[in-house]
């Protein structure tokens, strides 16, 4: 009876010790994710060639989603607010609706917005994504702030960062 009770007690033991370490990979380093992005001209867009001590935003999306499209509406409008932060946007899309969302934002005018295709689908096991579009707020030394997912106003966005300064 006690090498049961034991057997059972251990079991119990090693099933809660398991179950607390099934947090995401973002949750457990804090650290910025080493993407690699493809991005529309056939480049590789890694966290190295994106600019440093500036507060970013990874957006994982999809440009056929309404609400990602409501998202950029909404941050497109408000531009010149968000000029001292960046924007990663990665999607698992083909490349060519990212060429159309790229023309459609005129992005390549936005030197802080870097758009790519997660083609070893990376973000959303990072993240363990569930919903579009989904944010993860870093400081300008790379650590991770906090998540969203959904759509988020501009001015909540902004206070993300103004709260951790």
């Amino acid at each position: 009876m006690k090498i049961r009770l034991l057997v059972l007690f251990v079991g119990l033991l090693s099933i809660s010790a398991f179950s607390q370490n099934e947090q995401p990979v973002f949750k457990q380093s804090k650290e910025f994710p080493a993407f690699a992005l493809l991005q529309v001209n056939k480049t590789i867009l890694t966290p190295a060639k994106i600019k440093k001590n500036v507060p970013t935003v990874i957006i994982y999306f999809s440009p056929g989603c309404e609400h990602c499209l409501h998202q950029m509406d909404s941050m497109m409008k408000r531009s010149a607010d968000l000029k001292k932060y960046q924007f990663v946007m990665a999607t698992y899309q083909p490349i060519e609706e990212l060429v159309d969302f790229n023309r459609k934002y005129q992005l390549t005018k936005h030197s802080n917005f870097y758009t790519g295709r997660d083609t070893n689908y990376y973000l959303p096991s990072f993240y363990q994504i569930r919903n579009f579009p989904y944010m993860a707020f870093y400081d300008k030394a790379g650590k991770l702030l906090s998540t969203f997912e959904g759509n988020m106003s501009v001015d909540n966005m902004i206070k993300r960062f103004n709260k951790h300064i």
